[in-house]
Formats: structure tokens, sequence, C-alpha cells
């Protein structure tokens, strides 16, 4: 009987011997895989050439450095490049500030820029304010020194952002417009450095865009929380086409109150295109617009010009007075209210509107109408 029991010792031994060198093994592999990735992350082993912005903030801990270089894809690895950074008894702070970084710069490298204040970015704060549109946007940056204005104007009708933002996709004619991402431009305050890359300044725009086209409110006039995207779904508009009378909106209403009546005027005049431009009260070519802040754009002043390509496709295809139907896109770059205006209008049988010098607004349902409001508006 205690040979028997001597057996089963043994073997269990044999099996706790086996299990535990089997474990052994496999933290040693582990072990090894973590210090093998850990050193080709720590030399920048075949990591890919770039360039991204960092921010460091105020009292960040080695711990959120670490977090925040990870994030950008500077480091892979930020346990070992904490256990780096202490190994190394790094002495001097890192100073708090905005970095632009090499994607394929190793530990050391990474340690000194963020320990030398001389390679700090100036930020610059600006605001696009409602309406403003490219060109707008793109002297604003020059003058702040953030970007060139030619560089910005460039990048804006670049293809390079389709790809990563799926809203962009629906643009189909963007040969006939003078800004591929005019109306996709989000007017906000936005933090930027000098000597930026106009294409990082854009895409940090766009991702503000995306942002707010796609979280959920509970917008006037509606009763659930929805995002603008869902509410344009809803009413069957696609996105593009409501940023494009949102701008129209935005350029040509008063006030938040009047963006609702203009929306109204517009979208009837809109209806007209399936009724050859006819409208409920027989006149006639109500499917041309005839909205002024179309006929300069991108300028606020008709003697502004930048090249010829540019005045041919500002007649062709923007110039309300002579296309029908609405532009071939956004003329500026609508706020909040404007899209929400766009989706919503206030139901009318207006056909016309004018504005007195004074900013009091006018609506009319035929054009005999419209002329007595130009003269009461001191238009005439």
């Amino acid at each position: 009987m205690a040979s028997r029991k001597n057996n089963i010792s043994t073997k269990n031994n044999s099996a706790f011997k086996i299990a535990w060198f089997t474990f052994l093994v496999l933290i040693s592999i582990l072990f090894s895989r973590y210090i093998l990735v850990g050193i080709n992350d720590m030399l920048a082993v075949s990591k890919p050439a770039g360039t991204v912005v960092v921010e460091i903030p105020e009292g960040a801990s080695l711990r959120k450095i670490a977090e925040i270089l990870k994030n950008s894809e500077v480091i892979y690895e930020k346990e070992f490049f904490e256990i780096y950074v202490r190994l190394m008894r790094v002495s001097k702070k890192f100073v708090t500030g905005v970095y632009e970084l090499e994607t394929n710069m190793d530990y050391q490298e990474i340690i000194e820029n963020l320990k030398d204040s001389s390679n700090l970015k100036n930020v610059v704060e600006v605001t696009f304010t409602e309406g403003m549109n490219v060109f707008d946007y793109a002297e604003l940056l020059e003058k702040n020194k953030i970007c060139k204005k030619d560089e910005f104007l460039t990048t804006v009708n670049s293809d390079k952002f389709d790809s990563k933002y799926d809203f962009l996709k629906e643009i189909d004619n963007a040969q006939n417009r003078i800004y591929k991402l005019e109306g996709y431009l989000w007017p906000d305050t936005y933090k930027f450095y000098q000597d930026e890359k106009a294409s990082t300044i854009i895409e940090k725009i766009l991702s503000n865009f995306q942002k707010k086209v796609s979280q959920k409110e509970n917008f006037e006039g509606f009763s659930e929380n929805k995002s603008i995207i869902e509410l344009a779904k809803s009413k069957n508009i696609s996105l593009d086409k409501l940023l494009n009378i949102a701008s129209l909106i935005q350029a040509e209403a008063a006030n938040k109150e009047d963006m609702y009546l203009v929306s109204s005027v517009i979208w009837n005049r809109l209806d007209t295109i399936n009724t050859g431009g006819k409208s409920t009260f027989n006149e006639f070519s109500l499917d041309i617009l005839r909205i002024d802040s179309t006929i300069n754009y991108p300028y606020k002043k008709n003697n502004k010009t930048v090249n010829k390509n540019v005045d041919k496709i500002k007649e062709t295809f923007y110039n309300t007075y002579k296309i029908k139907g609405l532009p071939a896109g956004a003329i500026c770059n609508p706020s909040k209210d404007a899209i929400i205006a766009a989706i919503s209008p206030k139901k009318t049988d207006y056909y016309y509107y004018c504005h007195s010098k004074s900013g009091n607004a006018f609506y009319a349902r035929t054009n005999q109408e419209q002329i007595v409001n130009l003269k009461k508006a001191g238009l005439r």
C-alpha cells in the first residue's frame, strides 16, 4: 500500500515539475518577446517616417507623457518608455508645451527634444466665425503666421482627406467647385502652432466637423435627440446638399429667426425645378434662385480676383442669376443654426425676400409683392 502511494506521489511530482518547467519556458519566451519588442521601439527599428504634433500639459506625470506619445504613435510601448526614462535617470524635467516630433525618433531623441524649450512651437488661437468662407480662413491663417494662404487654398482642394472622412465621398462634382471643402470647415475656435502644415490644420477642422455633425442633440423643432447626419437622412437630404443650402441661408439671413423664412423661400424655389420653374401663383423662372451672395463668391467684393479659371467656374457653376438651382457647392461655412434651418424650413408660400439696410426682412409670394417690398426696404 505504501509503495502505491509513493508511486502516485512520484507521478504528481513529475507532473508538477513538467508544468513548472513549461510555465518557466513560456514566461521566458514572453519576457524575451517583450524585451525584443521594447528594444525595437526604443531604437526606432522599422518605424515609419512622419511628423506629429504633441502637447505636454502642465504637471503631466511620466505615465501621462508616455500615454500621450503612444496615442500620437511616437512610441508603441509606453511601459518600456517609462522604464527607459527611469533607468537613464533623466535629471531635467520635460518642458511643458507643444512639440512637433518625428515618428521615427528613438527614445533618446524624443527625450532630448522634450527637454529643450527651443523646440517648443508657438501656439496661436484663432476663431473662424460663422459665415466665413475658405478664402477668409486662408487669409486669417496667414495673418497669424500659421500657414501660407496659397498652401491652404491648394490643400483644401486635395483628395487626400477622402479616405478618412466618409462624408466627403458624397462630393461628386469637385471639378466644378472653387474650393472642394467649402462648407465642411466647421466654424469654431482652434489652437494651431505657427508654421503648421495646411494638411494638419484641415484635418483638425474636419475632425471637429465630424464630431459636431455626429453627436446627438435636442435640436429646436425636433422631439428626439438626433445628430445632424440622422436628421438629414430622415428628411432624405444629402449632407452635401444640406451644407450648400445652409451656406446660402447663413449668407442671406439677418438673424436666427430669419433663417427659417429664408430657408422656406429657397426650398419653395427649388421645388419649382419639378414644375419647370413655375410657382403656385403661375409665375415662371423661379428655379433660378437669384441669390446675391453667390455672385461674387469666393470674394467679398467684385473687384477681387485670383485667376481666370476661378472666374470661369464662378460664372458657370455659382452665379444663381445665371444657373438653375443650387450652386456647385457651399459658398461659406455655415453655423449649426443655419444647418438646422435648412433641415426644417418654416412652411410658407413665399418665393421672394429682401432686406433693408438696417436688416429688416420682407417676404413676398409674387413678383408684384416683391416690388412693393423693395420700395418699403428702400431698395428702389
